[in-house]
Formats: structure tokens, C-alpha cells, sequence
């Protein structure tokens, strides 16, 4: 990410409304070439200090006419950020020690012998070199190595496209907008685990609202920090923002944020896929495990009639614990709604964890999406599971089947027994 310093943004006072500076196709051609003048630039820069690319990046950057300073500063960080530099701090450290201690006799130093001044220069240098062991050209290479500027390239992405490199300064534009900002909203329908998941790893404190819109659950997802609720405070702006990158890999969503502008007022933000911004992260997986995928693919090879099968479409919440059942089964005329949970992994610490938490789910008064209906539990679990194992969870009293290549759905449906509902 970008720093605030290279941060630019357009507050609309008027609509009150920030816009992150982006850089467009049709509007930014020349940025194009730019870009990949800049990659051969680093590409071709092994070795040289890091002070040196950038202002490189500058001339070049500077020929576009209204490319603010700013923006330079912005892509010489991406570019950083893509490359490895050679940092030597012990080394500059240690070698300066030994240059001084070595030079010590021989001050003072001057460029030209005069009267009682005889230690030339060059002289001292010949002979300093030759007491560390090293030549001159490499110890004044070295000599301040451990200095961010002074710091030398030593190997750059290979992989990066130009138009890569651009999207990564539209990206980064949008998280930078986003570390003055106080809470932000999103609204999902699809890929709510992974939503989940990582606002906790960011450290983001949530609330979830839901409701049905024209058919279809809605989540409504508001993050903020622990102190959100005694003063407004941009304090967690960086955790929004490294959210950003992974909400991006997922479908279904759209973003409002409350950002500080000029004077402490309030702007809005407002971000979704509509707005063609790329992830660098790969999109989730359709299923957390081939178990998972065979047992869609089995549902969908002989689906039952009545029942419509779902993945993870329902959140379920018990004070701040959440859940997202692997699949659903909502029959289609009959208010009856089955959570299916997946059991794929035989070790005694997941088997563990998964039944504390079922047990948790399937006897607590939960929050859901769903309307008042009947609800049922279904676990299937893989048939390589042994006997004491399928055992341990018979406690559960949730009905249980084995899945394999002979498994029906209609057996799933039968396991239920539903004739009582």
C-alpha cells in the first residue's frame, strides 16, 4: 500500500463525496507506455541505488505534463514494493567502523600535499583498501549501504505487465482514500465466509443485518474499530483499507465507507465491482474441499424434486460467533430449511472443534436469515472416517450420512426423517 503522503483524492463538497484519483484507459492512454518505460527502468536498474530509479521515474513521469508529484511518489512505492534491495546495515555498519579506525592515523587529510600536510587523499585511500582487503570502488559502494536511498536493486518482479503496474496504482489509490475513514458498509449476497474470515484477520469488530430484497437475502456487514463506539476515530483506516484487495477477489458486494475530508467533515465513498478495480489476489475457491465439490456434483447429477440446493447462503449468528453451513436445503412448498454441514478430515483436533461447534449451533437460540420454518441438521461425512470417530459425533443426535460414489441425494433427504414435520 501506499503511504497518505502519496495519497490523492477529489472531495465533491457539493454531493460530499470523495473520489480516489484513477487512472483510465481511454482518458490516461499515455500512462501505457509510461508504464512500461518504467518497468524496463527497474528491470534493467540491478544494482543501481534506489535514490537513482527513482528519479529516473521521475523524468519520465514528468513528460506527461499533469502527472502530479504526488503520483510519482506513489509509483515509485509500487515499484519498490515489486523489487528487492540489497540492505546491508551490519555490513555498512562494521565497514564504516573499520574505514575510520584504519584512516584514523593519517588525518588530517587533504586533497593535495602542502608544507606539514602530507597525507593525500587518494594516498589514504590506497592504503585504507588495502588494510580492510577489499578495493576502493566496493567500499565506497558499500560504505552507506544501510541508507534507504543509497540502498542498490537487486532483483525486480519479472512478471509484471505494464497495465498490471497501473492497476496496482488504482488499487492503491482506493485503500489510501480509505485510512481516514471511520466505518464502512458492505452489502454481500455471495462469498460471505470469506468476507467473514478476513475482516477478522484484519481485526475489524462487525455487525450483521439482514434482510430479503425482491427475493433475495441481503447481508449487510458494518466494521469498524473497538472504539467506535465511544468516539468517531480513523485509527483502523489501515485495516479497511487491507481489506480491501480480498473483497475485490469476491462477487456480490458494494462498499459505502464514512471518510474524514478537510475540517473533520464527513464524505462517503463508495466502492464495487461495477467500478473495474483488478484483486492481485486469486478469486475464492468455489469449494473448500474436493469432499465439498463431489457432493455438489452428486446433488446436481440426481437433484431431488421439491428441494433446491444451495452453497453457504445462509449466516448464522449466536452473540458475536458466526457460522455459514457448507450447503442448504430449503424445500420448495413446505417451510422446511436443512443446515448440511461437511465433515472431510479425520484429525482429532478438526473432528473435535466441529462438534463443540455444531453442539453450539444445533441446541442455541440462533439468528438467521431464514423465516420461521422448520429447521433440520444434516451432516455428511466422508466414508473413510472411522467407527470411533463417527461415534463421536452421534452425540450430536444430528442426523448423519456417509457420502460416497453411491451416494443418492434422495438418501440425504430420507436421512431427515421428515414425515413427522
Amino acid at each position: 500500500m501506499i503511504r497518505s503522503e502519496q495519497s490523492i483524492v477529489e472531495y465533491d463538497f457539493q454531493n460530499r463525496i470523495v473520489v480516489p484519483d484513477r487512472l483510465r484507459r481511454a482518458s490516461d492512454a499515455d500512462y501505457v507506455p509510461a508504464a512500461e518505460q518504467l518497468l524496463r527502468i527497474y528491470r534493467g536498474g540491478i544494482g543501481r541505488p534506489r535514490q537513482d530509479l527513482h528519479r529516473a521515474v521521475e523524468s519520465c513521469l514528468s513528460q506527461l505534463g499533469a502527472c502530479p508529484p504526488r503520483r510519482i511518489a506513489a509509483f515509485c512505492k509500487l515499484l519498490d514494493d515489486q523489487s528487492e534491495y540489497d540492505s546491508k546495515r551490519r555490513t555498512a555498519f562494521e565497514l564504516r567502523r573499520k574505514l575510520f579506525d584504519a584512516a584514523a592515523d593519517f588525518h588530517p587529510i587533504v586533497q593535495h600535499r602542502e608544507g606539514i600536510f602530507e597525507h593525500e587523499l587518494h594516498d589514504v585511500r590506497t592504503k585504507v583498501a588495502e588494510s580492510i582487503g577489499r578495493p576502493w570502488s566496493e567500499i565506497e559502494a558499500d560504505l552507506f549501504a544501510d541508507v534507504l536511498e543509497l540502498q542498490r536493486l537487486k532483483s525486480f518482479d519479472r512478471e509484471l505487465s505494464a497495465l498490471d503496474l497501473l492497476s496496482c496504482y488504482n488499487l492503491a489509490q482506493t485503500q489510501a482514500a480509505l485510512y481516514k475513514a471511520t466505518r464502512i458498509r458492505i452489502d454481500a449476497t455471495q462469498d460471505l465466509k470469506t468476507i467473514i474470515k478476513h475482516a477478522k484477520l484484519a481485526g475489524l469488530m462487525h455487525r450483521i443485518d439482514i434482510e430479503d430484497h425482491q427475493g433475495t437475502r441481503r447481508f449487510r456487514f458494518l466494521f469498524d474499530g473497538p472504539q467506535a463506539s465511544l468516539r468517531e476515530s480513523t485509527r483502523y483506516g489501515a485495516r479497511f483499507a487491507a481489506l480491501v484487495p480480498k473483497l475485490l477477489s469476491c462477487r456480490g458486494w458494494k462498499l459505502s465507507a464514512e471518510v474524514l475530508g478537510p475540517r473533520g467533515q464527513r464524505f462517503l465513498m463508495r466502492l464495487s465491482p461495477g467500478d473495474g478495480l483488478r484483486s492481485p489476489l486469486a478469486a475464492p475457491e468455489d469449494f473448500d474441499s474436493s469432499l465439498e465439490s463431489e457432493i455438489d456434483a452428486a446433488w446436481h447429477a440426481a437433484p431431488v424434486d421439491g428441494w433446491a440446493w444451495q452453497r453457504e447462503s445462509e449466516l448464522l449468528m449466536i452473540g458475536q460467533t458466526v457460522m455459514t453451513p457448507d450447503f442448504t436445503l430449503t424445500h420448495q412448498q413446505r417451510d422446511i430449511l436443512v443446515y448440511v454441514e461437511v465433515v472431510g478430515y479425520w484429525t482429532p483436533e478438526y473432528l473435535q472443534e466441529k462438534r463443540l461447534r455444531l453442539q453450539r449451533f444445533t441446541t442455541s437460540k440462533i439468528t438467521s436469515t431464514a423465516r420461521e420454518t422448520t429447521v433440520r441438521w444434516l451432516l455428511i461425512v466422508a466414508d473413510r472416517l472411522k467407527p470411533e470417530q463417527q461415534r463421536q459425533l452421534a452425540d450430536l443426535q444430528i442426523p448423519i450420512v456417509c457420502f460416497d460414489k453411491k451416494s443418492k441425494p434422495s438418501d440425504w433427504i430420507d436421512a431427515l426423517d421428515l414425515e413427522s414435520v
